[in-house]
């Protein structure tokens, strides 16, 4: 039997995957390109919600990831075998401009800029559930990034 518990395992899945460096789109990094989005609009996050889909629908990138990855969730919450009805609210916010010193602790020497991605699920009774993954990354630029040629990787298993 289900319970509302296993929706922190799905947070942190979930959240995991969006990150990740397979979160392709169009053969580059997802997070990079969202970077330069951000940066390009003056912006320091970027906010996605997924259930029910009402993410800014007006740059292609942000349609093009985020419908995939409502699909995803929906399919980690039958995998678990949880009632949609459970859930009220999915997002992922990414914080391109990271103050805090503590968290930097977590993040190994590598290239670019930190990053914190916040996922939160909200049940039917009001609790949230979430998970914070941390990164770094450069915003994208396709002359000093090498091209994946796999299929978008979220977009393989839809």
């Amino acid at each position: 039997m289900a319970r509302r518990t296993e929706l922190k395992g799905i947070a942190n899945s979930f959240n995991s995957s969006f990150v990740s460096r397979n979160n392709d789109y169009n053969g580059y990094w997802s997070v990079g390109l969202l970077k330069l989005y951000a940066i390009e609009r003056g912006l320091t996050s970027v906010r996605f919600t997924f259930l029910p889909h009402n993410s800014d629908g007006s740059f292609i990138l942000i349609k093009d990831i985020t419908q995939p990855y409502s699909r995803l969730f929906i399919h980690l919450l039958e995998k678990q075998q949880i009632p949609a009805a459970w859930v009220k609210e999915v997002s992922i916010m990414i914080d391109f401009a990271m103050q805090d010193k503590a968290d930097r602790s977590v993040i190994t020497p590598s290239s670019g800029q930190l990053f914190k991605s916040l996922c939160q699920i909200v049940d039917d009774q009001r609790r949230l559930y979430s998970s914070a993954v941390y990164g770094q990354c450069l915003p994208h630029s396709a002359a000093r990034e090498l091209r994946s040629t796999r299929v978008d990787s979220y977009k393989q298993y839809w």
